[in-house]
């Protein structure tokens, strides 16, 4: 791939030709030519190669179970144990398909040690064992157990943000939606970084940027495991599965929506957010320039993600 045509930044640049090198010598494979198991394997070695190399401590994180779904509990340092603090419910990225609390374990940390909330990171059931809408509905569970009970939790569970990533983007408003619409629960912010709104599109952004991480053949792994053939005619125009979809957007959460310059996902971000304003909905779009998707992951990498990372906490500042 020539890099140059692309408006990467440096480090983006570097990450690029470094993944390039990797498959040229056989150390890492495409994902969408692996098993599955093999591609999530895969998705945390890559992850792993370009995170922070140095630990990142908290005062408190631990593992446990949300209506049988596994969850990770984060305090930041700098806090006491007793305070009572908000809460963000996180969503990883990777697809439906790829993910964990551990590949996004560093963005968890540094944003509650650096934030004035705690964090609840949400392990949703993976596709292709778990297809559409599994993961929505798991994410429904967790937002109305946790506003309505503490787990034992210094919390305040009447100040919730929603937070996600790619995939994890596209829960998080999904559940906004169904805040709004049904449980009425007190939340306060979404955030939804570099997130897919819109399945099976063909965007420009998707030709443009085809293979800076992600690329058409993955993207289509990706929805043919989280909505298979089988279910696809029954959900295509489902707001759930594309949110872009959604045609009652007003009374939406405040929201902020991160973008990376040079993402296939771009576009579809970017009307998102667009579609949330022309329906009232205040809305942030901040788009950095160079980054490619799944930057956030990759701060050992990518200089810029400790910048990102502390301006979400300062738009989410205003709303606690």
């Amino acid at each position: 791939m020539n890099v140059k045509k692309f408006n990467l930044s440096k480090s983006s640049s570097r990450i690029i030709n470094t993944l390039k090198s990797l498959k040229d010598r056989d150390q890492i494979k495409e994902i969408q030519k692996l098993s599955v198991q093999e591609a999530r394997n895969e998705f945390s070695k890559i992850r792993a190669h370009f995170a922070y190399k140095e630990k990142i401590d908290v005062l408190i994180k631990k593992d446990f179970k949300v209506e049988n779904i596994p969850v990770r509990y984060y305090r930041g340092k700098n806090k006491s144990k007793n305070e009572i603090l908000p809460v963000m419910i996180y969503f990883h990225g990777g697809g439906w398909v790829l993910g964990n609390a551990d590949t996004h374990d560093q963005v968890c940390s540094i944003l509650v040690n650096e934030g004035k909330y705690d964090l609840i990171a949400v392990e949703y059931s993976l596709a292709p064992e778990s297809v559409f809408p599994k993961a929505i509905n798991e994410g429904k569970k967790i937002l109305k157990s946790i506003s309505k009970n503490k787990h034992g939790l210094k919390i305040n569970n009447n100040k919730i943000i929603l937070c996600g990533d790619s995939a994890g983007g596209n829960i998080a408003t999904v559940l906004a939606d169904y805040n709004k619409n049904s449980l009425k629960a007190n939340i306060v912010f979404q955030v939804l970084i570099y997130p897919a709104t819109h399945m099976f599109s063909k965007y420009d952004s998707k030709n443009k940027y085809d293979g800076l991480i992600l690329n058409k053949q993955l993207m289509k792994w990706f929805e043919d495991h989280y909505c298979p053939n089988k279910i696809r005619k029954k959900y295509i125009d489902d707001p759930r599965l594309s949110p872009i979809k959604n045609k009652q957007m007003k009374g939406m959460l405040d929201t902020l929506i991160v973008l990376a310059e040079c993402d296939p996902l771009y576009d579809e971000g970017l009307l998102y957010g667009k579609k949330l304003k022309k329906n009232n909905v205040k809305v942030e779009i901040k788009v950095y320039k160079g980054l490619m998707h799944g930057f956030l992951t990759m701060g050992g990498a990518i200089k810029e993600v400790s910048s990102v990372l502390a301006f979400i906490n300062k738009k989410i500042d205003n709303y606690l």
